[in-house]
């Protein structure tokens, strides 16, 4: 009932009183002079009750009104928990509460409920201090002022004050930048760069690359976090580790799978394994999801001197046979020197911009000419020359056997006699080093006691293309070329074929 009320009927009440004590007093009167009239001699006494009678309801009237008190209606949250004689009762136990949580957790604490008080007079109004004490004891909440950390819109935790938060935020990019955290600066936290690097730093900026805000708060002590550990939870993402018992069939990838991280999370939580590490049953693996609140992005600028390598520049030339080439212009590096802009994630370069580059010195082409004509693999049938000097020894028989071909006495180089292709290239017996052309027509050549060879099997080689070296190879008595010409497998005498 409200006090309104209450007061409406009070008032009622002591006017009837008012009432009452009026008519009593005037009936009194009224008998009193009907009395007198035929009673003369009780007068006296009739006028003396009646003094009484109006003493006696004057009397009543002051103790009901003394009797009115206030109470007050106590409301937690606009909840009614009790009744107290004074708000006093609640207001000292409130401040006594908050002093004794203050010294246990050194935070400064707040009743984080919103307590009302109701005043009513009424007469002798029931109230119970105690009970209400208890009451409110049961439901208090109490809290400490804090400062929560918001990142992308997102609570991730709770610092004790703004200057923790603002250390914490500094360590973090600290952390990730190199550049030492200064405790008497502010740090500007909603994506603003740590304090400016010195001029020799190559860093030129560090932020958070989420929207990172700080707001105070009321939360219970517990959710309040050490600097250190709400370093760690906005650098990992987490506190709680998680571990894996290889089983019989586990591999790297199916365990991250099954915990839903990468392969590389778990090389990073487990130094030691590998792609290549045998697992051994029981063993056990680190298999926490590191997932990081905020990202420090770092950029630096870094300049370098670079090589610019030189083109190859490739001209046909169809004097040169095909499959040849020849380089008429060695190619030359040339040099620069190049300014980037290098953007690091949580110490990853993600980015490297070009910011503007300056050429120190022009590279050099290489110049290489290809050959394009063709040459073909079988002979003409006509011999030229396969080197010059002197036939210091003829075909036909010799010292009381045949010599197979003529020797052409004399150093120089070895040339293929007519096109073909190089059948046997290398060290054959007595012959020494020697090379055999088939000129695709029946007709083979043989070349022997060369010192080198400069061509291969499988080669095609034209007219008068260089196969090698006269030399002393093999069953030799000086530097000459042994020279054989076979025609359908049998051997001629090369002079029938030499123009």
């Amino acid at each position: 009932m409200q006090w309104s009320e209450w007061k409406a009927k009070l008032q009622e009440r002591s006017e009837q009183i008012v009432q009452n004590c009026r008519q009593l007093a005037k009936r009194t009167i009224d008998q009193t002079s009907s009395y007198i009239q035929t009673h003369k001699k009780q007068t006296i006494s009739v006028a003396a009750g009646l003094v009484l009678t109006v003493a006696a309801g004057a009397s009543a009237q002051y103790y009901y009104t003394s009797n009115i008190i206030s109470v007050y209606h106590v409301l937690v949250n606009g909840q009614e928990i009790g009744v107290v004689d004074n708000p006093a009762v609640v207001k000292n136990w409130t401040a006594a509460k908050l002093e004794e949580e203050q010294a246990k957790n050194g935070l400064s604490m707040t009743l984080a409920d919103y307590i009302t008080f109701q005043e009513e007079r009424k007469y002798k109004a029931p109230f119970d201090n105690e009970s209400t004490v208890r009451a409110l004891s049961d439901i208090a909440d109490i809290k400490v002022e804090a400062v929560k950390l918001i990142v992308d819109g997102k609570v991730v935790g709770y610092a004790a004050d703004q200057n923790t938060a603002d250390q914490v935020l500094a360590h973090v990019k600290e952390k990730f930048s190199g550049i030492p955290a200064q405790a008497d600066k502010k740090v500007a936290v909603a994506a603003a760069s740590l304090s400016a690097p010195a001029k020799s730093s190559p860093i030129k900026e560090v932020t958070f690359k989420e929207q990172v805000e700080t707001e105070s708060d009321s939360v219970t002590a517990a959710q309040v976090l050490p600097a250190d550990k709400l370093e760690e939870l906005l650098v990992k993402g987490t506190f709680k580790q998680m571990t894996h018992t290889v089983v019989e069939g586990d591999c790297i990838g199916c365990i991250a799978k099954k915990y839903g991280i990468t392969s590389n999370d778990i090389y990073a939580n487990n130094p030691g394994i590998t792609e290549n590490t045998l697992l051994q049953l029981g063993q056990q693996i680190n298999v926490t999801a590191i997932r990081p609140f905020v990202t420090v992005q770092v950029k630096e600028d870094l300049s370098q001197k670079e090589t610019i390598a030189f083109s190859t520049q490739i001209n046909n030339n169809d004097k040169l046979p095909k499959g040849e080439t020849k380089v008429v212009q060695e190619g030359r590096d040339g040099s620069k020197m190049v300014q980037y802009e290098i953007v690091k994630e949580n110490g990853q370069v993600v980015a490297k911009n070009i910011v503007k580059q300056d050429v120190i010195a022009q590279p050099v082409a290489k110049i290489v000419e290809r050959g394009t004509k063709v040459i073909p693999s079988r002979g003409t049938g006509r011999l030229s020359w396969p080197a010059s000097g002197y036939i210091s020894s003829g075909f036909g028989t010799r010292w009381g056997r045949m010599h197979k071909g003529i020797d052409i006495a004399g150093s120089g180089s070895v040339l293929a006699a007519d096109n073909g292709r190089v059948k046997f290239a290398g060290w054959d017996g007595d012959y020494g080093k020697a090379v055999i052309i088939d000129h695709g027509n029946g007709m083979e050549t043989l070349y022997g006691h060369m010192s080198t060879i400069s061509v291969k099997v499988g080669d095609v080689v034209a007219q008068g293309k260089k196969i090698g070296v006269k030399g002393s190879t093999g069953d030799s008595t000086g530097v000459h070329l042994h020279f054989e010409v076979h025609q359908n497998g049998r051997i001629q005498n090369p002079m029938r074929y030499l123009k």
